[in-house]
């Protein structure tokens, strides 16, 4: 695969968020980050050995952290759940090899969704959707390092720092995470045959991703799941022409493997 590069200090638009561009150069200025440079971005294979550094990170978020799981039900300090094994699996880690995010996308099977087991009513366009096209994005999960201040969300509410890095590098080390992650899980739903994405998520979230042309439309009302959480939904086909049209640094990014 070949390096994308996230430009620090451009904007987009007027958004305020930096453009993405494919190739392989080395950096052409000081400030540039190439995200394959930091972080490596994999869906997980059957026993793959970072399976257990992912339950490892769910654990230390979720259970030590947030506190939105009790701690005493993994002694073995590995988080695992009754979804896992209808879920497809992706990971970030650094340079270190050293696990930094992780997100699954669920499969419809007899247990539902996640998300329906916390939400009320959900719209029409949502029980619509046809479930064996869909699934939920589920159990993002950012390490604590990379969420630098004191006062940032699960998420980093300036999208995320590594302790000790250049300043220029503070606003875009979580985009480029994100979208490591993403462009996986995006491939990844493209070759499986998905059209459809669910996700209950925070609004500052939402909203972030809507920057990037990656927004979703809302299908319920706001929810205690892990925190206080919005249901979404989108059309991976009407995103992707989204994109296309309005950040085509973007899909450029999430469309090129070469």
């Amino acid at each position: 695969m070949g390096t994308r590069i996230v430009r620090a200090n451009e904007t987009n638009g007027g958004l305020g968020v930096p453009p993405i561009f494919g190739g392989s150069e080395p950096a052409p200025e000081p400030g540039v980050v190439l995200p394959r440079r930091y972080f490596d971005f994999k869906r997980l294979a059957s026993r793959n050995g970072l399976w257990d550094d992912v339950q490892h990170l769910r654990y230390a978020v979720y259970c030590l952290e947030c506190k939105y799981l009790d701690a005493a039900r993994y002694p073995n300090q590995r988080e695992t759940d009754e979804y896992d094994p209808y879920s497809v699996h992706f990971a970030a880690t650094n340079e270190r090899n050293e696990m930094v995010a992780t997100l699954r996308l669920v499969r419809d099977s007899r247990l539902g969704y996640p998300l329906e087991q916390h939400a009320g009513s959900l719209s029409a366009e949502y029980r619509g959707l046809p479930r064996d096209k869909t699934a939920e994005i589920s159990r993002l999960i950012l390490a604590r390092s990379y969420r630098r201040r004191a006062n940032d969300g699960l998420y980093g509410a300036d999208l995320g720092a590594t302790p000790g890095a250049a300043q220029t590098n503070v606003r875009s080390q979580y985009p480029l995470i994100l979208f490591g992650l993403f462009r996986e899980m995006y491939m990844e739903s493209l070759s499986i045959g998905l059209r459809y994405w669910v996700a209950a998520m925070e609004p500052g979230l939402q909203r972030m991703l809507s920057n990037f042309g990656l927004g979703l439309k809302q299908i319920g009302a706001p929810m205690s799941y892990y925190g206080q959480v919005i249901p979404y939904y989108a059309s991976i086909d009407e995103l992707s022409r989204f994109i296309m049209e309005s950040r085509p640094d973007v899909f450029k990014f999430f469309g090129d493997s070469a």
